[in-house]
């Protein structure tokens, strides 16, 4: 077994679970491990199936154990703080995702999750800033412009939010998400017949895109 190929085992996991097959994935990857426990593949890629399996505390482990042995695995990093935020661990998060940036100041990833946390804390100030280092290098970032307009509206700003959402839709019309953060925003100036045809627009079967 210790002569066992693992470059080729870990390829073959890895197309497991590219098809669903999540089992057989962790039991390649765990073959892996215990030839060579520090194999940061391997633990990376089954957090990844634990997180899609929604085991969200097997995930965070692997990735721990992986940055243990490698602190430099940007990718794990942020798949750490996307997994805690998920659970909505969010100061955690935010480290994770600070972590990865001082590897990679410029990963987008990073910056929007931490904005998206910061959001969720309240700290929507700080959230902007993150928004807007994205939108400056990407004007047309759907998802910095929605989490701008979000943060803008939980600070009041609803006319600067509908702004946000109004160009993140005429980017994309069928993001239904955009349509039901417009229709909150529209909501809180009191104008709301336009909020609930967003709101029916969203509910359509076919889309806010097909009138």
């Amino acid at each position: 077994m210790s002569h066992m190929d693992i470059p080729s085992v870990l390829d073959k996991a890895h197309r497991q679970m590219k098809v669903g097959r999540y089992d057989d994935a962790i039991s390649l990857y765990d073959l892996v491990l215990e030839i060579d426990p520090n194999n940061t593949t391997a633990l990376e890629n089954k957090g990844r199936i634990y997180y899609d399996l929604g085991r969200h505390e097997d995930a965070i482990a692997c990735y721990d154990k992986a940055i243990v042995i490698n602190p430099g695995l940007i990718s794990v990093w942020f798949e750490k703080g996307y997994t805690l935020r998920k659970i909505r661990r969010y100061e955690e998060s935010i480290q994770c995702f600070d972590r990865a940036l001082a590897l990679d100041p410029g990963y987008t990833f990073a910056i929007a999750n931490k904005g998206y946390s910061l959001n969720e804390l309240g700290r929507h100030e700080e959230a902007i800033a993150c928004f807007d280092t994205i939108l400056e290098e990407s004007p047309k970032n759907i998802r910095a412009m929605t989490g701008k307009g979000i943060a803008l509206r939980e600070l009041g700003k609803n006319e600067e939010a509908l702004a946000y959402f109004d160009k993140a839709i005429g980017l994309n019309p069928i993001n239904s998400f955009v349509w039901y953060n417009k229709a909150i925003a529209l909501r809180n100036l009191g104008r709301l017949k336009e909020a609930d045809e967003a709101v029916r627009l969203v509910n359509l079967p076919q889309g806010p895109w097909k009138r």
